[in-house]
């Protein structure tokens, strides 16, 4: 009876120490959190929610060198901001060589375009390149 009770002790106590740490990892992930290999990717579940980190330079931390675990929607939307950042500029070139007053005209509307532009990289930031996410 005794070896039994010391057995299932054992047993869970050995089960609860494996559950912990696979939960302490799965916490230690999150942007800025150091990874191993440039370019893994690993799926963290949080309350029921999975979230795909990749092992990649955060784009939104100012002078980051060092790849770190970087969610994988900050790194979609970054992009898809900098192709829009990058037409803004095409645009403005092209803007340049009109006459007035259209240059003026279409100045004021990319003006408008690039504050927009900038809330949406602020929220992105914010909400998914932010570093502990």
């Amino acid at each position: 009876m005794l070896k039994k009770l010391v057995a299932t002790f054992f047993v869970g106590a050995l089960l609860f120490a494996t559950g912990s740490s696979t939960v302490a990892q799965a916490m230690a992930i999150s942007n800025g959190s150091a990874c191993a290999k440039s370019g893994a990717s690993t799926i963290v579940k949080v309350k029921g929610v999975s979230k795909t980190y990749i092992c990649k330079i955060n784009p939104a931390v100012t002078g980051a060198t060092t790849p770190t675990w970087t969610l994988k929607t900050c790194l979609s939307y970054w992009a898809a901001a900098q192709n829009s950042q990058d037409s803004i500029n095409q645009q403005r070139s092209l803007v340049k060589s009109m006459s007035e007053p259209d240059k003026t005209t279409y100045n004021k509307q990319l003006d408008g375009s690039q504050a927009q532009l900038d809330k949406v990289i602020a929220a992105i930031k914010a909400n998914h390149c932010k570093v502990g996410l």
